[in-house]
């Protein structure tokens, strides 16, 4: 299957509104825009793997619409294995993701490289970094309409880009489209520069009216969507946490997540926990250079994992810390700490969202970026007094959320 026409018209493609419905089987197709997919790795990946791996047991068969291979940061190929029976589609693009892959498919890409890139493309292309690979996916997305007779679309951003796929396909066909937002805006919780965001503004009203339905990730974001969206929160895959438990040495406190823009949360519980001779402090992730973390003897960076090893060093946790990122309502890791099963604190000054789900379930406690609410905090840990006794997680397993999914879909095609 060629995707390289620029314009397809729809005419040749004879679609027309009336020519989709429920298939002969029973088993109704998805269309599934997305351009971050497996093998690519990191939390972006996540929400889409997991519906789509899960949406077949409720009748929805997806078929997944996105990018060519592109130079990115993390691979992540065992996530594929979730995917093995979907059928994905992948349209070429322009976007400098893309064309460094064509361009120096062998170099590798550091992770600070990738977003100095992605935020000057974010700046110079509109609506973001990914604008490149929108007429491609368009044009791909209307052979697969008319080949495979979807019954409806969902269409999950960032990037926003995939988005407005999802919205020129609605045009062309008429199917119903659940627009699925992960973010506010094309670059995260924070605002695109000032001479942008009015712009920005517009087109995320345009795409929330062109939606039949919206999802957030978070009541965060849904704050942003004009009172449009319904919750479906990230969550955790049960399947994931079969794998043996990988404990360390000490009273094993983990963190999982780059840490780019929450160096100081990092460095108070370090300061707190630097005379307290039983405690480590592993790092899942990526840290920026010369960050002089080094200095501190009961820290440890085990570096990126796959998510498969992530889950597993989770388990053999004692304490699993959160740290929120500026703007951040809830981290996807949050929602995988309560999968994993062990006690969490969280420690940042401005995540009220993660805090209340803490506090809600019973799993852990919450506290500023203070170095005795820190020191209180683990040492109540190690005595087993943080009232840790986790309940009504499973709103956040996968399989439930996917189910949610199929029935949102269900009322929308409904006869």
């Amino acid at each position: 299957m060629r995707s390289s026409e620029i314009c397809i018209p729809q005419s040749a493609l004879g679609l027309t509104r009336a020519g989709f419905g429920l298939s002969l089987s029973g088993v109704k197709k998805l269309l599934l825009v997305a351009y971050y997919t497996p093998p690519l790795g990191m939390s972006g990946v996540m929400r889409v793997t997991k519906l789509a791996k899960y949406l077949p047991r409720f009748g929805w068969e997806p078929l997944v619409l996105t990018v060519k291979p592109i130079a990115y940061y993390h691979f992540d190929r065992k996530l594929a294995e979730d995917w093995k029976d979907i059928r994905v589609f992948r349209a070429d693009s322009l976007d400098p993701a893309r064309l460094r892959r064509l361009l120096v498919p062998l170099q590798p890409v550091s992770r600070a490289g990738a977003s100095r890139t992605s935020r000057l493309a974010n700046i110079l292309c509109f609506p973001d970094a990914k604008a490149g690979w929108f007429p491609f996916a368009r044009n791909l997305g209307l052979r697969i309409l008319r080949d495979e007779r979807p019954d409806a679309m969902f269409a999950s951003a960032p990037p926003f880009t995939a988005l407005m796929v999802g919205a020129a396909l609605k045009r062309a066909s008429g199917l119903p489209l659940v627009s699925d937002f992960r973010d506010p805006f094309p670059t995260g919780f924070v605002p695109p520069p000032k001479f942008l965001l009015r712009r920005v503004e517009r087109l995320r009203h345009d795409l929330l009216v062109a939606s039949d339905h919206v999802l957030a990730v978070n009541h965060g974001t849904a704050s942003f969507l004009e009172g449009r969206a319904e919750v479906l929160e990230n969550g955790f895959d049960p399947d994931d946490f079969s794998s043996l438990a990988r404990r360390f040495d000490g009273f094993n406190i983990v963190h999982v997540g780059n840490v780019w823009e929450n160096e100081r949360e990092l460095r108070a519980v370090l300061d707190a926990t630097r005379d307290m001779s039983d405690v480590k402090v592993r790092l899942v992730g990526r840290v920026g250079a010369g960050n002089g973390l080094a200095e501190y003897p009961q820290f440890e960076n085990l570096g990126l994992l796959s998510h498969a090893e992530t889950l597993s060093v989770m388990k053999g946790a004692d304490l699993l810390l959160y740290l929120s990122k500026p703007n951040q309502a809830a981290g996807i890791k949050l929602y995988e700490y309560l999968g994993a099963g062990r006690p969490i604190v969280s420690v940042c000054d401005e995540c009220t969202e993660a805090a209340r789900l803490i506090e809600q379930h019973h799993a852990g406690i919450a506290v500023s970026v203070n170095r005795e609410e820190i020191r209180d905090a683990i040492e109540r840990g190690q005595a087993d007094r943080l009232g840790f006794a986790p309940v009504a997680t499973e709103r956040y397993n996968r399989v439930n959320q996917a189910e949610r999914l199929a029935g949102i879909l269900n009322r929308l095609t409904a006869d």
